[in-house]
Order: structure tokens, then C-alpha cells, then sequence
């Protein structure tokens, strides 16, 4: 039983990443939490959906561009500076949400401008984490690390929305702000734990920042195995992305009230944090781009197998897989991708990775919104989930790269 168990062996054998660790968990939890305190603030301000997409959008366009950036700089300087120096600047970001809240007439602009603030402040952190990773538990144990980052951040998927809503409906939304400022206090204590982590094999003559970012996308597209694994990211967000339709599907489609939508958005989160706790396995797979591939392929069918039954519990399972298959994905991604890296590019690619995840999710939860409406949400499933099905098939065809590299 302990090969399927997760792993937890860099927890046991690195003191420094179980402080990075703690930390990336408490910025999780405390992430969901904000995310829902500031968007029912917003809502009852203003009574608009569209002012709460506002929010998302103005934490990621700024997210995005700074994950640029932010992997040119994890190249370049002491990692574990520059995600203190960014946690930094994420406690200000929490700090405006608070003093917003605190004022007789809160605005709205200032909860954008905090947003965008703390959507750059994670555009640079998170590669700095990411490509820190290798030093802190050493290549032999990637597998693991990433098994353990995928659970934290499963858990607070789903305890941190939760608890914010539990929080926010009894002591209050500026009780749930301040929560969240005293746990994202504690992550630069946590990161201050770290030694130095500089990257290496660092050129003597360093290019301007965007000549640096084109010089880690020239590596990556010359590289067959990282396009691959890009490519194959982008085939299962991009097409079979179904969350921007939970709400729709729970009240039009299953007629069931907020809490349905609720669960279903939970289901994928406990897929993955089931799939995380026995995920021991990852570190023993011998070809794990064929598993890759599967797990696509599982995805796509279990947004295909959404369409084909209209009962809660059914959705619930397909959405429980759907979380399972991305969590197996996800692990063994991050394992080749930091493998088969040069540290002095590692930073440039997380940042890579992080930016497509992002900006295939976007595009994917607009493609299934357009395809709905067009048609209705089963025929967004059934197309979305059926393409993402057969191009995954497609690559265990026809990509060699992929398939038979070896751990």
C-alpha cells in the first residue's frame, strides 16, 4: 500500500522545503478566501456579475504579464529574495482589501486596484517557487514535491472558499479580511527560513528582460519533449475547460439551487485531492508520458460522459474525475518539465507554464460559454469533451517525445 500512498518523503527530508511548503499552503488557503470575500463585497456593492468578472480579470491580466517578468527574474537573481520581496508586497495587497472594507463608503476601485496589485505580486512569486523547487528536494524527488504542492493547493481549493463563506456569514466579511492578512503575515516568516537559492549556470551577459523571455520560448519550442508537454496542456484547457457552465448546469440544467452549484464546483477539487493523497506512484511510473497522455484522455471523456446524463450525482463523479486525471497530469508535468530543464531556464520556464495554464483556462471557459450559448451546455460537453478526447488520442498516436521518454 505505501507505493500508492502519497509521498511525503521531501516533507521528512528537507527542513527548507517544509517551510517553502508551509508557506505555498497558507497562501493557497488564504487565496481562496480572498477571492470569495472580495467577490461578494463586489456583489453586493454593485448587483453585477460582470463587476465580479472584473475582479478575476484584473488579477490575472496583471498576473500574466508579471509571470513573464517574473521567470526572467527567477533566472537571474536569489529566488528566495525575490518571493519574500513579492509575499511583501502581496501583504499590502490584503492590507488595501482590509482598509477598504474598514471605511464608511468602500469603493470599488480600490478592491481593483488591489486585485491587480496582488495578481502581479503572484505572477512573480510563483516561478520563483516553482524553479526552487529542485534545489530544495533535489531532482530524485520531483515527482513527490509535486504531488504535495498539487494537494495543497486541491485543499484549499477546497477549504479556503468554505471557510470564507462560513466566516463572512458569521462574524462578518471584515472578520474574514482579517484572517486572511494575519495568515499571509506569516509567509514571509516561513520564506525567510529558506537558504539562499541563486540559480545556476547563469550567463555572464544577461539580455534585456523580454530578449530573455523569447530566449527561454526559443528553448522550450526547439525542445521536443517540453513542447509536447506544452501542447498537451493546452489540448485538455483550451478544449474541455467546463467550469464557466457550473452555474448554468446546476440551476437551468440539473434545477437545483446555489448549494448543487457549490458542490460541482467542489468536485474537481476533491477529485484531485483524493488523487493527490495516493499519488505515490508517480515517483515509480517508467514511461510517464504515456500516463500523461491517459490522464488527458480521461479528462476528455469525463467532460464527454457530463453530457450524457443529467443527475447531480453523475456530474459530481464526472467532475470528481475530471480534478483525479488533471492532479496526475499535473504531477508528472512538473516532474519532466523540472528535470529536464537547465536551472539557469527554470525560472523562464515555470513562468511559461504558469502563463499558458492561465491563458488556456481563459480562452477554454470562453470557447464552452460561446459553444453554449450557440447550443446549450450538453452540446458544449459532448463537442468539448469528445475534441479533447480524440486529440489526446491523436498524440499516443503520433508523438514519439512524448511517449517514450523514460524516468
Amino acid at each position: 500500500m505505501s507505493r500508492f500512498l502519497l509521498d511525503i518523503s521531501p516533507l521528512r527530508q528537507s527542513r527548507a522545503f517544509r517551510y517553502a511548503y508551509a508557506a505555498r499552503t497558507a497562501t493557497v488557503l488564504v487565496t481562496g478566501m480572498l477571492m470569495v470575500a472580495a467577490s461578494i463585497q463586489l456583489f453586493e456593492m454593485t448587483g453585477s456579475s460582470i463587476a465580479v468578472a472584473g475582479l478575476n480579470a484584473s488579477m490575472a491580466i496583471p498576473m500574466v504579464l508579471a509571470l513573464m517578468v517574473g521567470g526572467v527574474l527567477s533566472d537571474r537573481m536569489d529566488r528566495r529574495k525575490l518571493m519574500l520581496y513579492s509575499r511583501s508586497v502581496y501583504v499590502f495587497s490584503v492590507s488595501l482589501f482590509l482598509i477598504n472594507a474598514l471605511l464608511p463608503s468602500p469603493t470599488i476601485w480600490l478592491i481593483y486596484l488591489a486585485a491587480t496589485i496582488g495578481g502581479a505580486a503572484g505572477g512573480i512569486s510563483v516561478p520563483a517557487m516553482m524553479s526552487a523547487t529542485p534545489a530544495l528536494v533535489g531532482r530524485e524527488h520531483l515527482a513527490a514535491a509535486a504531488a504535495l504542492s498539487g494537494l495543497s493547493m486541491q485543499i484549499g481549493g477546497v477549504i479556503g472558499p468554505s471557510l470564507a463563506g462560513l466566516i463572512i456569514a458569521g462574524p462578518g466579511l471584515i472578520f474574514c479580511y482579517v484572517i486572511v492578512l494575519a495568515a499571509v503575515l506569516t509567509t514571509p516568516f516561513f520564506l525567510k527560513q529558506l537558504p539562499a537559492l541563486p540559480p545556476k549556470g547563469t550567463q555572464p551577459q544577461q539580455p534585456a528582460i523580454f530578449h530573455a523571455f523569447i530566449e527561454g520560448f526559443t528553448y522550450m519550442a526547439k525542445q521536443p519533449l517540453l513542447r509536447s508537454l506544452l501542447l498537451i496542456d493546452l489540448t485538455a484547457v483550451v478544449l474541455a475547460t467546463p467550469l464557466a457552465l457550473l452555474p448554468e448546469w446546476g440551476t437551468q440544467v440539473l434545477q437545483l439551487g446555489p448549494e448543487a452549484t457549490g458542490l460541482l464546483y467542489s468536485a474537481p477539487a476533491v477529485g484531485a485531492t483524493l488523487m493527490a493523497l495516493s499519488s505515490g506512484w508517480t515517483k515509480t511510473v517508467k514511461h510517464p508520458g504515456r500516463f500523461i497522455i491517459a490522464a488527458v484522455m480521461l479528462w476528455g471523456a469525463a467532460v464527454f460522459a457530463l453530457s450524457q446524463w443529467v443527475w447531480l450525482p453523475w456530474s459530481l463523479l464526472c467532475l470528481a474525475c475530471m480534478g483525479a486525471a488533471d492532479t496526475v497530469s499535473k504531477i508528472l508535468r512538473m516532474a519532466l518539465v523540472q528535470k529536464h530543464t537547465p536551472d539557469h531556464l527554470l525560472g523562464r520556464m515555470s513562468s511559461l507554464w504558469m502563463t499558458q495554464s492561465a491563458l488556456g483556462t481563459a480562452v477554454g471557459n470562453m470557447q464552452m460559454g460561446v459553444v453554449s450559448r450557440w447550443f446549450n451546455p450538453t452540446t458544449a460537453f459532448f463537442i468539448g469533451g469528445g475534441a479533447c478526447f480524440l486529440l489526446s488520442s491523436a498524440f499516443a498516436w503520433r508523438n514519439r517525445s512524448l511517449k517514450h521518454i523514460e524516468n
